[in-house]
């Protein structure tokens, strides 16, 4: 959540700066050479090539929601499109309750039940709906919920990949599936890139926050309670809102201070339950 956030948040001036795709490109170069290294000790799963391909497809899968997010944060609030990706728990516990057979308690149910509806809160006018921002195609939250729908797949799927080639050299090949992603998207377009910039302190900074959040990802859903990883893992909107408005000056509403007291309450109430 911490290290989600925070990449989350800085990649704002990064994606307006280098473009999405650039970006997605240029971090994911750095966050593969860092797994790649920390990654050797699981180098002996690679025999599972079976596994290997598909988590590869399915980082590749996952460049998708990844790019809808950046390009949501490139032209709208932090405060606005983080939140609304981060109901993709809500997705990924339900399928995990489904088909898993994960166990969830009826408190920790509240919990994430608090948590959702916090991230939700941030973005709708409840009192004027019809006239909210997610109407409005310039917002950046239809990029916001085709995130949402993706991560809440992708998380559900790096399940069993996590289960069959550890923690960390999942991570890796998903990164290594998501770099592929963008640079194929790079040169679709035609868009000049200097890999000199992969050396720029903000890119090398994202990718390793990127590559901490991952890592804590796969390792949490491979020996705890995917539903409660998952909720607490996409509760970036709490860090990154916060960052938006000291960084970014984004001016927070009572609104968005409820929502933000209230998903507090709801990660507390999963850490303890």
């Amino acid at each position: 959540m911490v290290t989600y956030g925070f990449a989350n948040a800085f990649a704002k001036p990064l994606s307006q700066k280098f473009g999405a795709a650039e970006l997605l490109f240029l971090r994911g170069i750095v966050t593969s050479a860092v797994l790649a290294a920390a990654s050797i000790a699981s180098y002996h799963y690679l025999q599972n090539w079976l596994a290997v391909i598909a988590t590869l497809f399915l980082g590749v899968a996952g460049y998708i929601p990844v790019l809808a997010f950046m390009h949501g944060i490139k032209n709208s609030r932090l405060g606005i499109v983080v939140p609304i990706a981060g109901t993709a728990p809500l997705i990924t516990v339900f399928l995990a309750f489904l088909f898993l057979n994960v166990q969830i308690n009826l408190v920790q149910w509240i919990a994430i039940g608090l948590v959702i509806f916090a991230n939700i809160a941030v973005s709708f006018d409840f009192k004027n709906w019809r006239q909210s921002s997610a109407f409005q195609l310039s917002s950046g939250i239809p990029f916001a919920l085709i995130a949402a729908l993706g991560w809440g797949l992708f998380y559900f799927f790096l399940v069993p990949s996590t289960k069959t080639l550890g923690p960390w050299l999942s991570a890796l090949l998903v990164e290594v599936g998501v770099t592929l992603a963008a640079g194929f998207h790079v040169w679709l377009r035609s868009k000049k890139i200097s890999l000199r910039d992969i050396f720029h302190r903000s890119i090398v900074g994202n990718g390793i926050l990127t590559c901490l959040g991952t890592v804590a990802f796969t390792i949490g859903v491979r020996y705890y309670n995917l539903g409660i990883v998952a909720a607490l893992a996409n509760s970036t909107a709490l860090i990154s809102t916060l960052l938006g408005a000291l960084l970014f000056k984004e001016r927070l509403h009572i609104k968005e201070k409820i929502a933000v007291a209230i998903m507090i309450l709801g990660i507390a109430i999963i850490s303890f339950a």
